[in-house]
């Protein structure tokens, strides 16, 4: 492979003006650019070190954007989180913050309000709760906002 033109540092700085990036976004970014792994360990070390690179701080940003603007669900912020290759601690500690600020059965009423308003036939509670499934919200809140009753876990 050839050296890429230009140093890692700069392509990562072209990079991180765009937008904000996860480290391991960054550093597949950089290596499908040609780069050496040791250049790039050097050069995600400076961001971090620079404050240009927090992917704690990218992962609550990418969270409340995902929920405030898609009205997505828990489980599915938290794969697109680890997708982005935010680290499962991270992703733990964003879903603790995002979910103190946000109500998942509000979002999840709003996402549901969203699709269905202008709907003249209302849907089934089945189709319902495959949409609100498709969004990422837990059982409960599915059961919650599709209007069905939450089952017993009391099987005896």
């Amino acid at each position: 492979m050839s050296r890429p033109a230009g140093s890692a540092r700069d392509r990562a700085l072209r990079l991180l003006a765009r937008r904000n990036h996860s480290s391991a976004e960054l550093r597949l970014k950089l290596h499908r650019r040609g780069y050496a792994a040791e250049e790039i360990a050097q050069v995600l070390e400076e961001c971090f070190a620079r404050g240009y690179l927090n992917d704690e701080e990218t992962a609550l940003r990418w969270a409340e954007g995902l929920v405030r603007t898609k009205c997505w669900g828990r489980l599915k912020v938290g794969a697109y989180l680890a997708q982005k290759g935010i680290g499962r601690d991270v992703i733990d500690r964003v879903q603790r913050r995002i979910w103190q600020d946000f109500s998942e059965e509000a979002v999840g009423r709003r996402a549901f309000q969203k699709r269905f308003a202008a709907s003249k036939i209302p849907p089934s509670p089945a189709q319902a709760a495959a949409f609100l499934k498709s969004r990422g919200f837990s059982a409960p809140v599915i059961y919650r906002v599709a209007g069905m009753a939450v089952p017993d876990d009391d099987t005896t």
